[in-house]
């Protein structure tokens, strides 16, 4: 009966260092986990602040007058006179 009680106790100390093994594992996880969620959010929010700064930068590149002023002084356009516009219509049935 001794033996049985010694195995046994044995037993519970192992049984409880491997879940003191296992807790301390999945406390380190978590941690680890947790730190990579909020390395990924600040990515995300600089990701979203260039996307915004990026969109501002197209609106301003792309506004009618500023192209209108480039086609006028770096490629030496022009609008047409009223005599050079054509107007094709369409013989769709």
């Amino acid at each position: 009966m001794i033996r049985f009680d010694a195995l046994f106790a044995a037993l519970l100390i192992v049984l409880g260092a491997a879940s003191a093994l296992g807790v301390a594992s999945s406390q380190h996880e978590a941690r680890r986990l947790r730190s990579a969620l909020e390395r990924e959010q600040t990515r995300t929010q600089n990701l979203k602040v260039e996307w915004e700064r990026l969109q501002i930068e197209q609106s301003t590149l792309a506004a009618p007058r500023r192209v209108a002023s480039i086609a006028h002084e770096l490629l030496g356009m022009a609008p047409p006179d009223a005599g050079q516009i054509v107007v094709l219509e369409a013989d769709w049935p």
